[in-house]
C-alpha cells in the first residue's frame, strides 16, 4: 500500500490538466511547515486539482481557486508582502531574475504538496523579455499595485465560474507504465473560455483579460522569486504558489499570456 500511496498519477478533466500532475502522499513525507497558512492554502490547492482532473471541473473548482487568491491576499497583507512588493515594482531588476532557480524551487515547493509541475514550463513562462516585464510591474503599480491585482484575479474566476455555471467539463486521461499521462497542451480547451474572455469587467483592473491577468501572475511570480533570493525570506512560499495557480491557469486553459 505504501508504493500506491507514493504513486504519481496525473488527471485530465474539465480541460485537462496539461501542466500538471497530482500525487498521493504518505505521512511521512509531509515537510516541516514553512507558513502554516500558506502550506494549508497549498494543500487546498492541490485538492481542487485532484478532485477536477478526477471528476471533472465545475464552476465550484473555480470559485474555490477565487477564495484561495483571496486568501492567499490577506496572508501576504499581513505579513507585510504585499508591501515589500509594491516597493519594488519600480526596481530595475530584471538582469537579477533567474528563471531556472524561481523554477526549480517552485517545483521543489508543490513536490512537497502533493502537485508536480513541470519545471521547464515554469522556466520558458518566467524567461520573459524585459519590457514584458518592466511593462506589466507598472501597470500592476499604475493599477493600485498587488492587492489590486490579487482582487482583479479572484474576481475574473468568479466571473468565468457564472458563465460555466451548468457545464461539467471532462478531459481525456492516458494510464502510461501504471502512471496516467495527459494531453501536453491546454489550448485545446482555450475555446471553452471565449464567449466567457470578453465577459471581464475592464474596471476591476487595467487589465482586459483572463491573457493578462495570467501574464501579470507571471510577473509577480517572478518578483516574488526574485526577492526571496535577495533576501526576502516571507516571499519564497508565495512565488511557488503565484507561479503555480498560472500554470493551473494556463493549463486548463484559461488563459494563454502571449495573447496578452
Amino acid at each position: 500500500m505504501g508504493n500506491i500511496a507514493r504513486r504519481n498519477f496525473c488527471g485530465a478533466a474539465f480541460l485537462a490538466l496539461p501542466l500538471l500532475c497530482i500525487r498521493a502522499r504518505a505521512a511521512d513525507d509531509l515537510p516541516e511547515p514553512s507558513d502554516v497558512i500558506l502550506d494549508n492554502l497549498a494543500d487546498e490547492f492541490t485538492r481542487i486539482a485532484a478532485d477536477g482532473a478526477q471528476n471533472g471541473f465545475k464552476s465550484e473548482h473555480l470559485r474555490r481557486c477565487a477564495g484561495l487568491i483571496r486568501a492567499y491576499d490577506v496572508r501576504l497583507e499581513e505579513k507585510g508582502t504585499n508591501g515589500d512588493l509594491d516597493h519594488r515594482l519600480d526596481d530595475d531588476d530584471f538582469h537579477r531574475l533567474n528563471p531556472s532557480l524561481a523554477a526549480q524551487r517552485a517545483v521543489e515547493y508543490w513536490n512537497k504538496h502533493g502537485l508536480h509541475l513541470k519545471e521547464s514550463v515554469l522556466r520558458a513562462n518566467l524567461a520573459m523579455s524585459s519590457n514584458d516585464y518592466q511593462e506589466m510591474k507598472q501597470r500592476i503599480k499604475k493599477s493600485g499595485g498587488v492587492r489590486k491585482l490579487h482582487a482583479g484575479i479572484a474576481d475574473a474566476l468568479e466571473q468565468k465560474a457564472v458563465g460555466y455555471e451548468s457545464y461539467i467539463f471532462r478531459g481525456t486521461a492516458m494510464v502510461h507504465n501504471g502512471r496516467g499521462a495527459i494531453p501536453p497542451s491546454g489550448e485545446s480547451n482555450r475555446n471553452v473560455f471565449l464567449q466567457v474572455q470578453d465577459m471581464l469587467t475592464p474596471e476591476i483592473f487595467l487589465l482586459p483579460s483572463m491573457d493578462c491577468f495570467c501574464k501579470a501572475m507571471t510577473v509577480e511570480g517572478a518578483l516574488l522569486s526574485l526577492a526571496c533570493v535577495v533576501g526576502c525570506a516571507p516571499c519564497c512560499v508565495p512565488a511557488a504558489i503565484m507561479l503555480a495557480f498560472e500554470q493551473f491557469a494556463e493549463g486548463i486553459g484559461l488563459c494563454s499570456p502571449s495573447s496578452c
